[in-house]
């Protein structure tokens, strides 16, 4: 008996080869959906029956709410619709998926509201921009280029260059791109690694841009980084709590522009005055809540955004109004002006530095102002009003950020126990109701100057309301 040693002739095969790993089970969408997850998706991602319905409802709820007031009209109404029939697609969906469905409904959105002729003219030059923006080549050829093609079409838009163009595709191209694009190559600017093609079409294709024109300045990096960054539950509620109070806001509008706003020709003593200042200034709710609106109807679909406004009526001074309104514009500003200004001038004075930025800060606002009303209504808005509108809020807003710098950072009161904010007395709640009312004076003041037809106009106005009646 010897050895068992085979057969000699036969090839052998290394040990290493002979191993077969244990076969994975077949992946069973059964057992993933009970999870409420499917594979590889975050956890913010987890499904949930009940929290779902109760936020279905109360879009629901918001709906009707909408169409019962004839909230906006026939645009905002049919994107209601649509963000209501994407909804339910979108959570159930697998979460590679998702920003793929966003960006189906929200190009839907766009034929559904402005029809085959201007939706094909938007798709085709909002490529034609991504693409120059994308091309493999340097970074300041590709900003030459956009830049080439922008004053083309701003050139051509007013001319006979483009009578085939439906004159509604240019509002919403100039919506889309006029501010976005500029955050966008900013960002690719700064980029650290390739951006993604399905974000940067899902970034100028937003659901909600094509029922309000005048859209929020939504910062690409926070968007991006917002995608389910919290749980999905939570940011549907606080969107849809968003869009609630848009709603409330624009209902607002709605009664102080139909019943208690006066034409300024009706004007005549102080009381009509007052209530001419106060009321063509709080009119500025229509633009907060589409604002709202907007920015909740993103949440709806996963993105998480911080406020667009916060209470601006209770601003204590003008860095503080300016801070609290239109917060996306003040981070738009303050990221690609004020800050590079500023780190420019570091070597000089920090008062001369501050003031060079904030003058910057103005004086491109009133800039981007006009060239916004170029693409909106067709016509470029420097007036003198607006001109003087600017300079003295920025000459204000210059005045209280150098008092901020030599007052230094407020040392922070401790706390008591149970105190959710430091309590003011008697005396400091009557400063800050001075400071209130002060700020809001002189922005009413501002405002009503801001939309008058000329200086010699607005001279009239106060004339007349300060009469004795």
């Amino acid at each position: 008996m010897g050895p068992n040693v085979g057969n000699p002739s036969a090839p052998r095969t290394s040990p290493h080869k002979t191993f077969r790993p244990p076969a994975r089970p077949a992946a069973n969408w059964r057992r993933e959906w009970l999870k409420r997850l499917y594979a590889d998706e975050p956890a913010n991602c987890k499904r949930a029956l009940v929290p779902f319905l109760r936020n279905l409802l109360y879009f629901g709820l918001i709906f009707a709410v909408c169409v019962q007031y004839r909230i906006e009209g026939r645009a905002f109404q049919l994107l209601l619709q649509v963000a209501g029939l994407a909804f339910p697609i979108h959570y159930l969906a697998p979460y590679r998926w998702k920003k793929a469905v966003f960006l189906t409904a929200s190009v839907a959105g766009l034929f559904l509201v402005f029809g085959m002729d201007v939706g094909a003219v938007v798709v085709a030059l909002s490529a034609a921009m991504i693409a120059v923006a994308r091309f493999p080549v340097s970074w300041n050829l590709r900003v030459g280029l956009l830049t080439a093609l922008t004053v083309f079409l701003t050139c051509g838009k007013p001319a006979a260059l483009f009578e085939a163009v439906p004159s509604t595709a240019w509002p919403v191209l100039g919506s889309m791109f006029m501010f976005r694009m500029i955050i966008y190559m900013y960002e690719l600017k700064h980029a650290k690694k390739p951006e993604s093609l399905t974000d940067a079409v899902g970034y100028f294709f937003l659901l909600p841009n094509y029922c309000f024109m005048l859209f929020p300045v939504v910062d690409y990096r926070t968007w991006q980084r917002g995608f389910f960054a919290a749980e999905v539950h939570d940011v549907q509620r606080r969107g849809l709590e968003m869009t609630f109070r848009g709603v409330v806001q624009l209902i607002l509008y709605r009664l102080i522009d139909q019943e208690l706003l006066i034409p300024s020709s009706e004007v005549h003593g102080p009381w009509s005055l007052i209530a001419f200042l106060t009321f063509n200034y709080i009119v500025y709710l229509q633009v907060s809540g589409q604002f709202h609106i907007a920015c909740g109807m993103l949440h709806m679909f996963g993105y998480q955004l911080p406020d667009t406004h916060h209470r601006y009526l209770l601003a204590t001074g003008f860095t503080d109004y300016w801070r609290r309104i239109n917060i996306y514009w003040k981070d738009f500003m303050v990221r690609l002006v004020f800050n590079p200004v500023v780190f420019r001038l570091k070597k000089w004075p920090q008062p001369a530095a501050l003031a060079a930025a904030t003058v910057a800060v103005f004086f491109v606002t009133w800039l981007l102002h006009g060239y916004q009303s170029f693409w909106l209504r067709g016509t470029w808005g420097f007036t003198v009003p607006d001109a003087v509108f600017w300079s003295v809020l920025g000459a204000l807003v210059l005045v209280n950020v150098q008092m901020d710098a030599r007052r230094g950072p407020a040392r922070p009161r401790p706390k008591q126990a149970g105190d959710a904010r430091p309590r003011l007395d008697v005396r400091g709640r009557a400063v800050r109701g001075l400071q209130i009312a002060a700020t809001f004076a002189t922005i009413t003041l501002l405002w009503s100057l801001w939309n008058s037809p000329s200086l010699a106009a607005w001279f009239d106005l106060l004339a007349r309301g300060l009469q004795a009646s």
